[in-house]
């Protein structure tokens, strides 16, 4: 998700057809659908037409916009794993490379921002002895490099508030060892100043939403607007519209209230741990 998506969001914002895009850039409206769904790139000077035509006049706001540009052309350090991952890992990347702020929910598995090497191992094996293939260690790879965004230093760190169900903490994923490791690792990260992390235990019951996972990425300004990641096994779906990041933030908000305070969910998280033995 770059700044050319993020234009078209603006442009929905202001009522306006791909067409008048098109007339101000002089070209087609395919080119523009290109641009916004981030399979061709934007020059500044183009940038600055839609800017123009979407009636962003302030200076700062201008530049916000320009910066966010030249940043989405910088060489990504997963670039180079093109040809061995399907799009849609790489769209989830490039997506956390970009937005602040992350809300999810995961009911039965350690998110992948959070996984140890071994959890994630076990997770992409899925169950199939053996070694790994070469894509199937591409995308190990690609998970532990996703989790610098807990950390990086060049922009601020990836703020992330995640509920994990409490089958998560308990799905022997790897065997007792692998999720005894995951689990001690998995209270380092929530000890984060921008990492929070609650638990929604059996107890509570049926919550909103069902028992379905899903992320909701936050942009800075100026694109300042949400998407939601709907994962499954097969595929990944991205949900743009307003009425979605409400509906979706609404549930959120539910399963957060009725899941364990961060200082209750760390002290969950550690008995279970302590639970598990070698076998």
């Amino acid at each position: 998700m770059l700044v050319q998506e993020c234009s078209g969001a603006l442009r929905e914002e202001k009522g306006l057809l791909l067409e008048a895009a098109a007339e101000q850039l002089s070209c087609h409206a395919a080119k523009v659908s290109r641009i916004e769904s981030g399979r061709s790139g934007i020059r500044q000077l183009d940038l600055k037409a839609l800017l123009d035509l979407y009636g962003v006049v302030d200076p700062g706001e201008r530049e916000s916009w320009l910066a966010l540009a030249r940043e989405s052309r910088r060489q990504r350090w997963w670039r180079v794993l093109e040809d061995q991952l399907p799009q849609e890992f790489l769209d989830l990347v490039g997506l956390e490379d970009e937005v602040s702020e992350c809300r999810g929910f995961q009911p039965a598995i350690i998110p992948g921002l959070f996984q140890t090497k071994a959890y994630a191992t076990a997770v992409i094996q899925g169950g199939v002895p053996g070694s790994l293939d070469e894509s199937q260690q591409a995308k190990v790879r690609l998970r532990m490099e996703r989790q610098k965004a807990l950390t990086r230093e060049d922009s601020v760190p990836l703020k992330v508030w995640m509920v994990l169900g409490e089958a998560a903490l308990r799905q022997q994923v790897g065997g007792p060892r692998v999720l005894r490791e995951q689990l001690r690792h998995l209270v380092e990260v929530a000890r984060l100043p921008n990492v929070t992390l609650q638990v929604l235990p059996f107890t509570a019951g049926a919550c909103q939403g069902g028992p379905y996972p899903f992320l909701i990425y936050s942009f800075p300004p100026p694109a300042g607007f949400e998407v939601v990641l709907l994962e499954n096994f097969a595929s990944h779906a991205y949900l743009e519209s307003r009425e979605d990041t409400v509906r979706l933030g609404g549930a959120f908000d539910h399963l957060r209230a009725a899941a364990l305070s961060a200082l209750d969910s760390e002290s969950r998280i550690s008995e279970i741990a302590e639970e598990l033995t070698d076998q």
